[in-house]
């Protein structure tokens, strides 16, 4: 099942013509997938500072319809794939009952040092459960 979260558009993410402009539907992505992290118990700062980051490796996205200025939003996380190095998630985006974007991410976990490193395993065991 997929997670979801509300987010409302900002007039302040809006073109002249009153449409949400393209790069804030990656940002209704990443606020999704932080509050995805957080209900299966994986805080990023917290990840972060123990040395552990998960940068996105890939990103694709499909616009099937435009979003306006403060309309209410819920966007779907959910996990696609993941192994022992990398995971990807798929997203979309509802508003008022119509799929209006989807999209996926690839992500890989990094040291400090941003070389990468096996996920770990209590992170396997949360994706295999979400």
């Amino acid at each position: 099942m997929a997670f979801q979260h509300t987010i409302q558009t900002r007039y302040s993410e809006t073109a002249q013509d009153g449409i949400v402009h393209h790069p804030a539907y990656l940002v209704y992505f990443e606020i999704a997938r932080i509050e995805f992290f957080n209900s299966v118990g994986l805080v990023i700062n917290e990840m972060e500072k123990k040395g552990l980051f998960c940068p996105v490796v890939n990103l694709s996205i499909k616009y099937l319809k435009p979003l306006r200025s403060l309309e209410e939003i819920m966007v779907e996380v959910s996990v696609a794939s993941f192994s022992k190095v990398r995971f990807s998630l798929n997203y979309r985006i509802v508003c008022k009952g119509i799929s209006v974007t989807t999209g996926t991410t690839t992500h890989c976990f990094t040291n400090a040092s941003f070389k990468p490193i096996r996920i770990p395993k209590e992170l396997q065991e949360t994706f295999e459960h979400a």
